[in-house]
């Protein structure tokens, strides 16, 4: 155990307690639980015989980071080491070793003897395979969302169904109890479910297993068939499952059957949380396993964050929530900054600014600073990484809602591989070429860059050396562009000359690491392009491995399978990797943020009138609150429930901030919003209704 900890009594006695038996621990963000879980995951590592395997569960893999960290560290004992894991990896891991077993009896093709296993992404290509027969025939004729979110929302009902635990055939009649809208929202119900259904048809026929296919196998052969279950858990003496509250109600059973077989258990909740219940999660499922442990534990101590927060935090919950109180802390007042702006580009130069300050004056880490809003616009981080990178202040933004191809440096990339791979037959549009010239050369402004495209692209694909252009057109773009644009187009010509072609995530690997991140051009030490580059590499690889052998089969090039497959619209599984050991600024939807699960100094709240703090996204063909296990298939959704269900989350969203903020929070109002338009929202009310309360408190003072 590392001995630089100094534990407090209620952790000191967690530690002290037997390793056999249940333990039920609780607390607030930051009250050093997952801490005192690793201190018991060393303890239980150095007790463990040859026989005795400790399993550690977490939601998502980002969440295990800091138990695979500890497991890493020279004073972890030797032996076994502990498998850390989420549902997901203990349902692939299941399915490949009874894949024999259980195959004919889950109703595969028999035909093929191997799985194959589909990320979001995969999943997302064949989803368009299915689908496209109905979309022919109208299907979801109404309906005005791009085909990726239309697809992932079908994709949505099918994980909800696994999640949750019903059968996928109650989807439509689930949601049609519940709804008191328009007829047609039904009718697209129906359509949901039948592309379900025959996406899960394929599946089986092809023996490809998409997320929901993955957990309704291990749900239903895991939890049915108890000699499989002893089977696959018998050298697990111990377990340790961390934010179970962000957990899905399957989980949850599992964890309740394994309570005779497994001697040993840490189970551990969060308070006040639940933030990834649109993914399935159920905090309320989640609370039935106090009821097998021997020994309830609740951490009340925060660490590292401030007074002043703590009692702004408590005072503006209750202004959220409409609750009196009798005495608001005066401390309270030195938590926050709130700024009234008149326009949006205001905000935006205010935000910047004091950042700025922070990290030039202060002397404030980048990594210790989060920009949040309810939704990220392609306006406001263009706006924000201007001004972020005319300052030279490192930053990365994360938008899960966002596809692939509608990165800037997804398209500047791709422009590149298509030149490099005339055989594709894949043209380059000159508005594409100037859009990667701007991205590649921060310097060329549009004017220069539109001369550069329209006299270098040739015969559709081929990029000219800027030395062929006239020479008074490489005048006005200047020498300086041109010099370094011929450095990339003879980087382009040499590859190609090779005739040695690689896969496109290899490719653009070197593409970047020997020209586009080097100093003159536009990637060098850009983190945020850096990271949207490294997700799109990590995409193509997964999909060229899922799809080589389909491609050789039909005879096509799987990287224009992807290209064709991303430009229809392509929503990403992996998001921007932003931790301890990266230092800048991020930009975020508040949401994104708490599921990261990690605190800052210093919060921006932007647009706090925003309705967006509020109101929940409308997904016309799911639905995170009827599609769980705490509704009633009975009731309607009506407004007062979706006010509610607006509250509570405003609540927790709120709360979750305040605790994720060490030092303070900058809050800013917009009179007239990016439509132009004057605003309220819930959130700006209740900050009203506590300065209200504040200036009634210094006058009684």
């Amino acid at each position: 155990m590392d001995t630089t900890i100094s534990f407090n009594t209620a952790q000191q006695e967690l530690l002290d307690s037997p390793i056999p038996g249940h333990i039920a621990l609780n607390g607030p963000f930051k009250s050093g639980k997952t801490t005192v879980a690793i201190a018991r995951m060393l303890q239980i590592s150095a007790h463990c015989n040859p026989f005795g395997r400790l399993l550690v569960l977490v939601p998502q893999l980002s969440l295990a980071e800091k138990y695979r960290q500890a497991v890493l560290e020279a004073q972890f004992p030797a032996g076994n080491p502990p498998t850390i894991t989420t549902l997901a990896g203990l349902s692939r891991q299941f399915i490949q070793l009874y894949w024999p077993l259980i195959q004919g009896r889950a109703g595969f093709n028999t035909h093929s003897s191997r799985p194959t296993f589909l990320n979001m992404e995969t999943a997302q290509y064949f989803m368009g395979q299915v689908c496209q027969p109905f979309l022919d025939k109208k299907y979801f004729l109404e309906i005005r969302i791009d085909r990726a979110r239309l697809f992932s929302q079908i994709l949505d009902t099918m994980n909800k169904a696994a999640l949750v635990g019903y059968a996928l055939e109650e989807t439509a009649p689930r949601l049609k109890a519940a709804w008191t809208g328009e007829n047609i929202r039904e009718k697209h119900y129906e359509q949901s479910q039948e592309c379900a259904l025959a996406f899960r048809a394929f599946c089986l026929q092809n023996n490809v297993l998409d997320y929901s296919l993955q957990v309704e196998l291990f749900r239903r052969f895991i939890l049915q068939d108890v000699s499989l279950q002893k089977d696959f858990f018998n050298t697990y003496t111990f377990l340790i499952a961390d934010n179970l509250e962000e957990d899905v109600p399957v989980l949850h059973d599992l964890i309740l059957d394994l309570d005779d077989n497994i001697p040993s258990m840490l189970l551990i909740s969060d308070q006040h949380a639940g933030y990834r219940s649109f993914l399935g999660a159920d905090a309320t499922s989640a609370a039935r396993l106090a009821t097998i442990c021997q020994q309830h534990v609740t951490f009340n101590e925060q660490f590292d964050i401030a007074e002043d927060i703590k009692a702004f935090n408590t005072s503006l919950m209750r202004c959220i929530l409409k609750k009196e109180t009798r005495q608001l802390p005066p401390v309270a007042r030195a938590a926050y900054t709130l700024q009234n702006v008149p326009f949006y580009p205001d905000m935006v130069d205010a935000v910047c600014q004091t950042i700025q300050k922070l990290v030039t004056e202060q002397h404030q880490s980048p990594g210790q600073i989060a920009v949040l809003s309810p939704y990220l616009p392609d306006s406001l981080k263009f706006a924000l990484a201007q001004k972020l990178s005319v300052a030279g202040i490192p930053f990365i933004s994360s938008r899960p809602s966002r596809t692939l191809a509608d990165e800037p440096i997804t398209r500047t990339m791709l422009v590149f591989a298509k030149a490099a791979h005339p055989h594709w037959k894949l043209p380059i549009q000159v508005e594409e070429l100037r859009l990667a010239i701007m991205t590649v050369f921060p310097q060329c402004d549009i004017l220069r860059a539109a001369l550069l495209a329209e006299n270098s692209l040739t015969d559709g694909n081929r990029l000219d050396p800027f030395t062929d252009i006239p020479a008074f057109t490489r005048d006005r773009i200047s020498h300086q562009i041109g010099n370094q644009y011929d450095e990339l187009v003879q980087w382009i010509e040499t590859y190609r000359l090779k005739q040695e072609i690689l896969p496109l995530d290899i490719f653009l690997s070197q593409l970047f690491g020997e020209k586009l991140a080097q100093p003159g051009f536009g990637l060098h030490e850009d983190v945020d392009k850096a990271t949207v580059l490294n997700n799109l590499i990590r995409s193509i690889h997964d999909f060229r491995t899922t799809f080589a052998a389909l491609a050789e089969a039909q005879q096509v090039d799987v990287n224009q399978m992807y290209i064709q497959t991303l430009q229809n619209g392509l929503l990403p599984s992996r998001h921007a990797l932003w931790n301890e050991q990266t230092d800048a600024v991020l930009i975020s939807p508040a949401f994104t943020f708490l599921m990261k699960n990690r605190s800052v100094k210093y919060q921006f709240w932007l647009d706090i009138g925003s309705m967006g703090w509020w109101e929940r996204l409308d997904q016309p063909l799911t639905h995170p609150y009827v599609l769980n296990r705490n509704w009633s298939v009975e009731r309607r959704w009506t407004d007062a429930e979706e006010y509610q269900a607006n509250q509570a989350s405003l609540a927790r969203l709120v709360e979750g901030l305040l605790e994720r903020c060490e030092s303070h929070v900058y809050l800013y109002a917009v009179g007239l919003n990016q439509a132009c338009i004057n605003q309220s929202s819930p959130l700006l009310s209740a900050m009203q209704l506590f300065l209200k309360r504040l200036r009634g408190a210094a006058q009684h003072a």
